[in-house]
C-alpha cells in the first residue's frame, strides 16, 4: 500500500515533463530567483560532489545568443 509521501513521489514524477516554449514577458522576482536556485543546489549529483553553477541572465540577452552552446531553435523562444 502506498503512503500519502510515496503517492506524491510518483504523481511527481508521472507528471514531469521538459518545458520547450517560455513567455518572454514573464520575469521571476530577484527573491524567488535565489530562493528556487538555493532549493536547487539541495538536488542529489554524481559522487555527492553538487557541481553546480547558475547563472542568471536579466539583462541584454540577445547579446548572449552568438554565445549559447545548445540547440539554435530554442532561442527563438527564449531571446527576443
Amino acid at each position: 500500500m502506498k503512503t500519502k509521501q510515496s503517492a506524491d513521489f510518483f504523481t511527481i514524477i508521472n507528471n514531469r515533463h521538459s518545458v520547450k516554449l517560455y513567455d518572454p514577458s514573464a520575469k521571476i522576482p530577484r527573491h524567488e530567483m535565489i530562493e528556487i536556485l538555493t532549493e536547487a543546489t539541495k538536488a542529489p549529483s554524481s559522487v555527492n560532489l553538487q557541481p553546480w553553477r547558475f547563472v542568471v541572465v536579466d539583462e541584454n540577452k540577445q547579446r548572449l545568443r552568438s554565445l549559447v552552446r545548445f540547440n539554435q531553435r530554442h532561442l527563438k523562444h527564449l531571446l527576443p
